[in-house]
């Protein structure tokens, strides 16, 4: 088939309905984002409150136990993902309906084995982690509970990598809103009227029940040529789903010893309390991934469309472009962490927490401020099943990560066990991603560096100056008064990353998308 050509011509002539639904894609991620954000600011203290120092680590720990369980995925739902968009462009629906009947077998087989380790295997490793007497009864019931939760999230993912794939984010973001509302609004009532974490873990259940009942009715609609039919299950498309799904599942894997195993090694060397200042930190950091998630989530089924049509040089520019907007979204979220982060801490969740969960903080973020690019690299890396060569290296960070923490922890507490998350983390960021950059899409060293690092970071240096004087010769008393703060700083770096970072030609694209609404709806005389 010979290769379509893309140029800039047809690009901007088509780019209203070819980028339509990236845009829809990426900003109905950062408005659900922004719901769970919120709900969560609000939340976490008024959990933390209830359930005290140590019945929220107890709460944590059995996340991250329960949270190996996430490693049955076996990169199933990115497979879905993946082979769901190609077929969909290439209307080889009957394809479709095997993949998505093959996936669900594989899932509910999955989820079976989940509920049995948790019977079986995660209780009785509750007796090397130190967890207080009084909640070892409650914790064993959670984690069969959260097993549950994962059979069932997993059984659903299936039809929300349906959705993703025909990229209607917005209508999965949707869902994931109402879900998120509804589902704090039972847990204040759960805690409010003294309840604990068994039944926090209920309701957690009951609306992953939910949600995935929202999603099954969805694909049906958005999708009505596929069928589920269990006897089309077959060895070939297994053995397609495997080929990409096993690759994937090793970077879960990886993703699930950076991000899980550090509350296990926190519990298992000091008392359990110790878990909540570590989570604290981490919870922020995580939150600036799902900011970041916006982009990194709509461009893989873009990939693969784009991979199936055989637009390398949009391929590419996509590439180059999502780099450096991600970076850009992430820069002033880290600035204000490193310099405002214990300031932040100490007005969100109490004075106590500021001192040891803003040192972690600010060196989970370090590795952050070169990461976030480098994640759409990866995402776009799935969409055209170019992620075999990340697995080596993501399996040495995890291990690294793991062993790092271990050590780190004997000397410097719960701070080198962030240490341990970030020492590797910042080494393949710098050094791996730009040269696999380069042999995948062929784009240099200095340019890919310049692009998504250097550009957005000289951008940002008003901005840290603006920062650091804030915090310096004007401290913030209340949460009301930071935000405001924070606010007043930012033209510090929009007006640098508007001139510094966006070219020309999407300076003047997006002025003339802000003039579209005047044109078509003209004020009357």
């Amino acid at each position: 088939m010979k290769e379509m050509p893309v140029t800039r011509e047809t690009v901007a002539s088509g780019s209203r309905t070819k980028f339509s639904p990236l845009v829809r894609n990426v900003f109905s991620n950062w408005i659900g984002f922004a719901a769970a954000s919120v709900v969560s600011f609000f939340l976490s203290p008024f959990v933390v409150r209830h359930l005290g120092n140590s019945g929220y680590g107890v709460w944590t720990l059995t996340m991250s136990l329960t949270g190996y369980f996430g490693l049955l995925d076996l990169g199933v739902r990115g497979a879905v993902t993946r082979y769901v968009a190609k077929y969909h462009v290439q209307e080889a629906h009957e394809n479709t309906s095997k993949v998505v009947s093959t996936a669900l077998a594989i899932f509910l087989t999955a989820g079976a084995i989940a509920i049995i380790l948790s019977i079986g295997i995660a209780m009785p490793a509750l007796r090397y982690v130190k967890i207080p007497t009084a909640f070892q009864s409650a914790a064993r019931v959670v984690i069969v509970v959260t097993a549950v939760n994962i059979a069932v999230s997993m059984a659903s993912g299936v039809f929300g990598g349906i959705v993703v794939a025909l990229q209607r984010q917005d209508l999965s973001n949707a869902i994931e809103i109402l879900n998120t509302l509804f589902r704090t609004i039972a847990i204040v009532a759960v805690l409010d009227h003294g309840k604990g974490l068994i039944s926090l873990a209920i309701v957690q259940l009951s609306f992953a029940i939910l949600t995935g009942v929202a999603y099954v009715a969805l694909a049906v609609h958005l999708y009505p040529q596929f069928r589920i039919d269990f006897s089309e299950c077959d060895k070939e498309h297994l053995k397609l789903i495997c080929s990409f799904s096993v690759y994937l599942f090793l970077i879960r894997l990886s993703s699930i010893l950076i991000f899980y195993t550090d509350s296990v090694v926190i519990s298992i060397f000091l008392p359990v309390s110790a878990v909540t200042f570590f989570v604290i930190a981490g919870n922020l950091t995580n939150y600036s991934r799902g900011l970041l998630s916006g982009i990194t989530t709509a461009v893989t089924p873009m990939a693969s469309v784009l991979e199936a049509k055989r637009h390398t040089e949009e391929l590419n520019r996509v590439l180059l472009k999502g780099t450096r907007y991600a970076t850009m979204i992430f820069l002033p979220i880290g600035i204000s962490f490193l310099i405002r982060g214990s300031s932040f801490i100490g007005l969100w969740i109490g004075r106590s927490y500021a001192a040891l969960s803003g040192e972690v903080l600010s060196v989970l973020t370090i590795a952050l401020l070169f990461s976030a690019g480098n994640g759409v690299a990866g995402s776009m890396a799935l969409g055209i099943s170019r992620h075999k060569g990340i697995v080596p290296i993501a399996l040495a960070e995890g291990l690294c990560n793991l062993v790092l923490s271990i050590i780190l922890i004997r000397h410097y507490g719960i701070v080198g066990v962030a240490l341990g998350t970030t020492i590797p983390n910042l080494a393949v960021n710098l050094i791996f991603w730009p040269l696999y950059i380069r042999h995948v899409y062929g784009i240099g060293l200095l340019k890919y560096a310049f692009s998504t690092w250097i550009r957005p970071g000289l951008a940002a240096l008003p901005f840290a100056f603006c920062t650091y004087s804030v915090q310096k010769w004007w401290p913030a008393s209340n949460m009301v008064f930071f935000f405001l703060q924070v606010g007043c700083t930012l033209p510090a770096i929009v007006i640098p990353f508007w001139f510094f970072c966006l070219t020309a030609d999407e300076r003047r694209n997006y002025l003339r998308r802000l003039r579209i609404p005047l044109v078509r709806n003209p004020a009357p005389a």
